[in-house]
């Protein structure tokens, strides 16, 4: 509900009467969020709160109301059923092309071009999030994977932030505490949306696109080579076997054990989601946490990134008020309050704002340069989660059973295949 002090600021002079008016005609939005407003432990939630208040402040005809998604599972559901509600659906952008093939969200582009929304003013240029020509959502932030660290670990081995795989694989010797996993490889499910999310995330999504930057084809099909998969698969089977930097533990590992072994310092370092470093610091490694940018083939390689976004049902019955909502939540204005929760938002405007040029926030600036520097959009497949199982199980097949690189690509094409022509 639209709070009074929101109204007054707005309705000065006005009478009681004609308040009780506005609030009872107010547009509902329902937006779907993996954030609750409820958990007082997380910053990016109060931020998300602050924000909607200041939306509310600016238009008292149109109220917010949360649906609280952290799995996403009800929005999938919602949207592959044709509802007309959430209005204003947060996807990830990995999890776009999966929404996008139902139809039911609204192509932005000439909504973008009648409102002058700028194109340019994003730490990546927006079209480059554009799905077989259309637009289908705006990023409020980007990720971009990170080199996460303890520092006692890295300087009792005598190792410094490697900045290459060949650097990694040197490290492995250096590590002698038996309880410390140097370089954490998590091929396991927990902790993600569906599958090996961590290993897609933070390592494949990148590894396997190499230098052309192809990942999917926009029906869906795979669009890295074999060559690349084959190098990725090969360098990731080196870093257990030859290389010796990580142990068979971290096969089962996913998500949450790679936050815990972070936070406890049995992991020394890996490469992780920014969005985790704040809470890792709070939880307990506090000023032992470092990071550097992520690891590749050479130090100069682009890493894939994604973006939480916010897309417009096709079926809501209210698209004139969602869309005020998402031109507010994109704004540099209301970007300035998310990233107050820590996120690196999208909008580069957004940086001028007094808390982003804050001491506070001096990682999200860098993390922003990252983005802009080294970062790369990519195409990614309708049905990402069964992809992101077949590889964590190809992968774990390749180090358990110790079966080749080769033997893993041709279990991944086949079983990928089988599974969109299923889903089509």
């Amino acid at each position: 509900m639209i709070k009074a002090a929101a109204v007054l600021t707005v309705f000065t002079g006005v009478s009681a009467a004609s308040i009780d008016r506005a609030i009872a005609q107010a547009t509902e939005i329902i937006y779907s969020t993996f954030l609750d407003p409820n958990n007082a432990n997380d910053p990016r939630a109060a931020a998300q709160t602050k924000m909607i208040q200041a939306f509310e402040s600016k238009h008292p005809d149109i109220k917010i109301k949360l649906l609280v998604d952290p799995t996403g599972a009800t929005v999938t559901r919602a949207v592959k059923s044709r509802s007309d509600t959430p209005d204003v659906i947060r996807v990830v952008s990995f999890g776009l092309a999966e929404y996008a093939a139902t139809g039911n969200l609204v192509p932005l582009n000439d909504l973008v071009k009648k409102d002058g929304i700028s194109e340019d003013d994003w730490l990546l240029p927006l079209l480059t999030g554009q799905i077989d020509g259309k637009l289908y959502a705006l990023p409020q932030d980007f990720r971009i994977p990170i080199l996460t660290y303890r520092k006692s670990a890295l300087q009792e081995a005598g190792v410094a932030p490697p900045k290459t795989w060949e650097e990694v694989c040197a490290a492995g010797t250096k590590f002698k505490q038996p309880n410390v996993n140097g370089f954490a490889v998590p091929l396991g499910a927990t902790g993600g949306i569906g599958g090996a999310q961590s290993l897609a995330e933070f390592f494949l999504s990148t590894m396997l696109v190499g230098s052309d930057g192809r990942y999917f084809a926009p029906d869906g099909k795979i669009a890295f080579s074999k060559e690349n998969f084959v190098r990725a698969s090969t360098t990731i089977k080196d870093l257990f076997t030859k290389c010796k930097v990580t142990s068979l533990r971290s096969a089962q590992m996913g998500i949450n054990e790679v936050h815990d072994g972070l936070r406890s310092g049995t992991i020394a370092m890996t490469n992780y989601g920014l969005y985790r470093f704040k809470t890792l610091q709070a939880q307990g490694a506090g000023e032992d946490l470092g990071w550097a940018p992520a690891p590749s083939y050479t130090e100069s390689d682009k890493q894939t990134v994604y973006s939480y976004t916010i897309a417009l049902n096709r079926q809501s019955k209210k698209q004139d008020a969602a869309w005020t909502f998402m031109k507010f939540v994109i704004s540099p204005e209301a970007q300035a309050i998310a990233a107050e929760g820590g996120e690196v938002v999208s909008r580069k405007s957004a940086y001028t704002s007094p808390y982003l040029q804050s001491d506070v926030a001096k990682n999200q600036k860098q993390w922003a340069e990252l983005v802009s520097q080294r970062g790369r959009a990519v195409s990614y497949s309708p049905i990402l989660s069964t992809f992101h199982t077949i590889l964590g199980e190809a992968f774990q097949r390749m180090m358990l059973r110790d079966e080749s690189p080769e033997n893993a690509y041709a279990e991944v094409v086949k079983r990928y295949d089988e599974a969109l022509t299923k889903a089509q």
